[in-house]
């Protein structure tokens, strides 16, 4: 399959499109900057992000941070240094950019370990990580109750299914993606009981993010089992399931992060919103403004920072009925009446 052309179309995707959401059925606006931008005496810090992988043009987590690091220059006028990485340089970048910086944004929970290294050795510096909770006193953890938005794609997933099979696709078989699993299995089982769920993990390790090819060969297997939505939690491994959802008929896939109903018009549902754009543009204010404090935020439904996509253009595939159902959920949720796992 030419996963290239498709990763090209992601990667205009991602640097063209900013994700800003205003409900429940979240639309996508451009990546413009405020009217009036909130300009800091950018010259007063340095901030560098350093990615979890060689992953930009992802059109999905890496993407959605690279996404609010350009809002933050744009918005703010703060220049930032980014740089990849990967599991060799891990610590290397974080210290690379610890000894240029100021302020240190990552994201990842393959991320919390180098962190907890590198930390210490730079008490000035303050670090950011997204997705992992790390206790030190310059640390400041975002952790997103990601089950609560994958509950919502399991609704969908429950409620559009023709077959009475779904299926998860999961980068990495460990914990966190785990979190992602049970929502997701739950919400279908909320709407849809006797629905039938084939799950599958690329790899045991993060690596499992970045092989599409296998990605295809998971979600094949799925769809000629019956299964006709799949959502996938696998960064650039799920262009796989798109392909797969490509060449066959009704065949569905939920994404994550990023909205790519341009790169599959009628294949792709939904997808996962997580605010970390808008949280990346938040904490370089408050670090500005002196306000940025280290500990451990867990931000879900209630604060807004989790949802679900609707792109342009892909309207008639869900309709008005079942988004109301998805959407009751919601409220079920936000109001402490339905309680998310966090374990499938």
């Amino acid at each position: 399959m030419n996963y290239l052309n498709v990763l090209k179309n992601a990667t205009f995707l991602g640097i063209v499109i900013l994700l800003i959401f205003t409900c429940g059925c979240e639309k996508i606006q451009d990546m413009r900057p405020p009217d009036q931008p909130e300009m800091i005496d950018s010259a007063s810090i340095r901030v560098s992000v350093v990615y979890p992988g060689n992953c930009l043009g992802d059109s999905s987590y890496c993407d959605v941070l690279f996404n609010g690091a350009q809002k933050a220059k744009m918005g703010l006028g703060v220049d930032i240094t980014e740089m990849e990485s990967n599991a060799e340089t891990w610590g290397t970048r974080l210290q690379e950019a610890a000894q240029t910086s100021d302020l240190v944004i990552t994201s990842g929970y393959q991320m919390a370990d180098p962190i907890s290294r590198v930390a210490p050795e730079f008490p000035e510096v303050i670090f950011v990580i997204f997705d992992a909770a790390v206790d030190l006193p310059n640390v400041v953890s975002f952790t997103h109750r990601v089950n609560e938005g994958t509950f919502l794609l399991g609704a969908i997933a429950g409620l559009k299914t023709e077959t009475g099979k779904v299926g998860y696709l999961g980068g990495a078989d460990v914990p966190l993606i785990h979190e992602f699993e049970a929502g997701y299995v739950a919400g279908v089982k909320a709407v849809n009981p006797d629905a039938e769920i084939i799950k599958g993990y690329v790899a045991d390790n993060e690596q499992g993010f970045y092989q599409p090819e296998v990605g295809e060969i998971i979600a094949t297997t799925q769809y000629g089992l019956g299964v006709d939505v799949i959502y996938t939690m696998a960064d650039q491994s799920g262009f796989g399931a798109v392909e797969a959802a490509k060449l066959a008929e009704g065949r569905y896939v939920i994404w994550n992060y990023i909205d790519i109903t341009d790169v599959a018009p009628g294949v792709v549902l939904s997808g996962l919103r997580v605010g970390i754009d808008d949280s990346v543009y938040n904490v370089i204010k408050e670090f500005a403004a002196g306000d940025l404090m280290a500990g451990v935020r867990s931000l879900g439904l209630a604060e807004d920072n989790v949802g679900y996509l609707l792109g342009e253009g892909n309207e008639d595939l869900l309709s008005e009925g079942l988004l109301e159902k998805v959407d009751a959920l919601k409220a079920g949720i936000i109001a402490g009446e339905i309680t998310v796992p966090v374990v499938p």
